[in-house]
């Protein structure tokens, strides 16, 4: 655990740095449009509004009796922007020292700070999208306050161990070259072995192991119960509470180890 806190103490002297970094990247993927930082809120509340109509109205897809989970619309939405936020976090760090090599080379600066001012600017995208899922539940009456404190803690889980794994791979995206496509490929495979688009309750029993394994059905199984009523399974939280603070010392440990070596590779 000394890495970690090794990290957290530099980023924290580094703080301001981190924050104007942050707030750059943000403001830089809205630049040179008329509508500015609104586009936060409007792309996912349009891509929101989209799956609620195609899925609930057009296609009529429902989720089986007795889930106590809402609408599926709202069910896909809760599932997405988590499994989103993760992916975000994973392709950001891959291919943050290539981006960033010209100031990891020539400016004394913390690779710490220029990790976390990226990775807090995607917290801050998917939080505007995860804040428009919360408004949406709570329209809907689904949002109950003894159930939301389980949304938070999926939420801290995700954060921990997409930060714990971007520190990782930060590494390993200077040093290979096609690590950013092997991260590109694994999200997608993540993305169809995590219960986003279809209920646990439908894959064959001899394929349920899966789910026992994968650290991201602890966490949507929180913010789903924190949103839209259910259940999380305590042996799926358990393995994403490990899982995250497995790859957050780990990632640290890593990244402290092959950070100086960085400015000779990139």
């Amino acid at each position: 655990m000394g890495s970690v806190w090794e990290i957290a103490s530099r980023v924290w002297t580094w703080r301001r740095l981190v924050k104007a970094l942050a707030i750059r990247d943000f403001r830089v993927r809205y630049a040179g449009s008329a509508l500015g930082a609104a586009w936060a809120i409007l792309e996912p509340a349009v891509h929101f509004t989209l799956y609620l109509v195609v899925f609930d109205v057009l296609l009529g897809t429902r989720l089986a009796a007795g889930d106590g989970v809402g609408p599926f619309g709202l069910y896909l939405v809760s599932g997405l922007v988590p499994y989103l936020a993760f992916q975000e976090t994973l392709v950001t760090s891959v291919g943050l020292a290539p981006v960033h090599a010209h100031l990891i080379r020539h400016v004394a600066v913390p690779v710490e700070a220029l990790v976390f001012g990226s990775l807090l600017a995607v917290l801050l995208r998917q939080g505007v999208a995860l804040a428009v899922v919360v408004t949406v539940c709570a329209a809907w009456g689904s949002i109950s306050l003894v159930h939301l404190p389980l949304m938070l803690v999926g939420v801290l889980l995700l954060v921990i161990g997409a930060w714990g794994t971007a520190l990782l791979l930060v590494p390993v995206g200077a040093y290979l070259p096609d690590a950013a496509q092997a991260v590109s490929v694994g999200c997608t495979v993540l993305f169809f072995l995590t219960p986003i688009v279809y209920r646990e309750s439908v894959v064959p029993a001899a394929l349920q192991p899966i789910f026992a394994v994968n650290p991201l059905v602890g966490v949507l199984e929180l913010i789903r119960a924190g949103l839209l009523g259910g259940r999380a399974n305590p042996a799926h939280v358990g393995v994403t509470a490990l899982a995250a603070l497995v790859m957050a010392t780990w990632g640290a440990w890593f990244f402290r180890r092959r950070v100086l070596a960085l400015r000779d590779v990139v």
